[in-house]
């Protein structure tokens, strides 16, 4: 391949490299890193060194070829960054687009910045020109990349693992990058130097780069927009079921104060000290709905363990709890209703369509080192179906259901918790763990 030089493998690979790198700062990497980063490098050079050999061989000007090797380059790196980093495959497509549009952009702007200087070779010599165009002026702009866009978006937006559009940038970026890239090297004016191939070319592929790089952030808000209306749909929902369960527990003390001024009235009447009696232990039944306080040491958690306990001794659940409510404060109320109040909501629903004697719920909230340890269990005769590590909901209507429980995971992954749910021998369990802050 004519224009190809060896030194261009390597030349290359550390330009792309660079800025690749401002979209890798901050992403988690995998166990034994630095030996993982040695292998790599050192498998780029050695696949670099062949791949350049091979398509050697090729006679003539050929762009395909010429596509071919800057396009296996890219993907090299592509392998290389999943081998360092713990990331989904479109985590490192993201990476490796916005990598290469980076390196093209600077590209174009070393281009431009030589023509308008007249700092070519001839003049400043091979060292000085590969220092300042071929390396310099591509930190610089990888510099400039991460804190005019990456670092400002970094928590503005959120990918989804199908999201075929940044598939289609991919493309653009490489269509736009490297087919340029081989007409400004390969047509009939890459050896002359004029403002159509040192300026129009370049700043074309500069300004398609960089849109694509826009792009792919404005996909990503889009993405986190997205899924806060959902989330904002499931609070929603949520909020509307713990206003019902609320409406029964003061239904419940309403019917309960209704039988107690009655049975007052009937006690004034009775004579009989046996008849007494039972009036007077249904009263003290009655009243035995204020002692459901609960002292955990979380506010929140209190009124929510006396609103659904009235609840449990309604239906009849035999509901027992071992909480240290302290734990879990530094958490926002709303998260420990969203978490608590939907993890207790469905153990009661499916409890209640046990038996009575079988309707059994146990929480058990604690710290077990520098974690947050909730366990829940309830009976659960038949255990449910499983999607995605979640319990599909067996209601008719799945699109307004089954929101309690992507709310529970929600909630926990918001503190970089996780949780585990499972059922098995008639028992259905929920252990989340969250780290103390």
């Amino acid at each position: 391949m004519d224009n190809i030089f060896y030194i261009s493998c390597f030349r290359f690979s550390i330009q792309l490299m660079i800025s690749e790198a401002v979209f890798l700062i901050g992403k988690p990497k995998k166990k034994a890193f630095g030996i993982r980063l040695t292998l790599a490098l050192l498998a780029h050079v050695l696949f670099a060194s062949g791949y350049y050999f091979l398509l050697s061989q090729i006679e003539g000007n050929v762009p395909v070829a010429k596509v071919c090797f800057w396009m296996g380059l890219f993907l090299l790196t592509l392998f290389e960054i999943g081998f360092c980093y713990d990331l989904l495959p479109i985590e490192i497509l993201f990476i490796g687009t916005g990598g290469y549009a980076t390196e093209h952009i600077a590209y174009g702007v070393a281009k431009i910045l030589q023509y308008i200087t007249g700092m070519y070779v001839e003049k400043i010599g091979v060292f000085w020109e590969n220092l300042i165009f071929r390396f310099l002026i591509y930190i610089l702009v990888a510099v400039i990349i991460y804190y005019a866009v990456v670092r400002k978006n970094k928590a503005k937006g959120e990918i989804k693992p199908r999201d075929y559009r940044l598939v289609q940038l991919t493309l653009l970026v490489l269509l736009t990058a490297i087919v340029l890239s081989v007409y400004a090297t390969s047509g009939p004016l890459a050896r002359e130097r004029n403002r159509l191939n040192d300026i129009v070319f370049p700043m074309y592929s500069l300004l398609c780069c960089l849109m694509v790089i826009i792009m792919e952030y404005y996909v990503f808000r889009e993405n986190r927009l997205s899924r806060e209306n959902e989330t904002m749909e499931q609070l929603l929902q949520i909020a509307n079921a713990q206003q019902e369960s609320s409406r029964e527990a003061i239904d419940i003390i309403n019917m309960k104060c209704h039988d107690l001024k009655h049975q007052m009235k009937a006690l004034m009447k009775v004579e009989d000290a046996k008849e007494r009696s039972e009036y007077i232990e249904e009263m003290r039944k009655a009243i035995s709905i204020y002692d459901a306080t609960y002292h955990t040491g979380c506010e929140s958690l209190d009124y929510l363990l006396r609103e659904k306990s009235l609840l449990c001794d309604e239906y009849h659940i035999a509901f027992s709890c071992m909480v240290d409510g302290d734990a879990i404060a530094f958490m926002h109320p709303a998260d420990i209703y969203a978490l608590m109040g939907n993890a207790l909501d469905n153990a009661m629903e499916c409890v209640i369509r046990e038996e009575h004697d079988k309707r059994i719920i146990s929480l058990r909230i604690r710290r077990h080192g520098q974690m947050v340890s909730i366990h829940l269990e309830n009976t659960c005769s038949k255990a449910p179906q499983f999607q995605d590590d979640l319990p599909v909901t067996n209601k008719t209507d799945k699109n307004y259901h089954g929101f309690g429980v992507r709310s529970i995971r929600y909630v926990s992954e918001k503190y970089n918790g996780n949780i585990l749910m499972r059922a098995q021998e008639g028992r259905f369990y929920l252990d989340v763990l969250i780290p103390e802050p």
